[in-house]
């Protein structure tokens, strides 16, 4: 049985300096923090994704653009620096 999803907004600051804005999906009762803390998931999906400050990736063909929206990504755990919630 699926629990019910919370849509939580979010601003995540990549180890590479890139800003990522969007939208994680967190169970119910659960907290962000417990969210992104999750061990066994490797991979976070972010919908409705920002990227700002992409001038440091190489990885990506985002490098020319300084603001781009995807309607998902996964990112992966261990890029991320820092995460605050909006």
């Amino acid at each position: 049985m699926k629990l019910p999803r919370i849509k939580q907004k979010v601003k995540i600051i990549c180890t590479d300096g890139s800003f990522v804005t969007g939208f994680v999906h967190v169970a119910e009762g659960l907290r962000v923090l417990d969210f992104f803390n999750d061990q066994q998931q490797i991979f976070i999906a972010i919908t409705d994704a920002t990227f700002q400050n992409l001038h440091e990736v190489h990885s990506f063909k985002l490098v020319n653009d300084m603001y781009r929206k995807k309607e998902i990504i996964f990112l992966n755990r261990l890029s991320i620096k820092w995460v605050e919630e909006l």
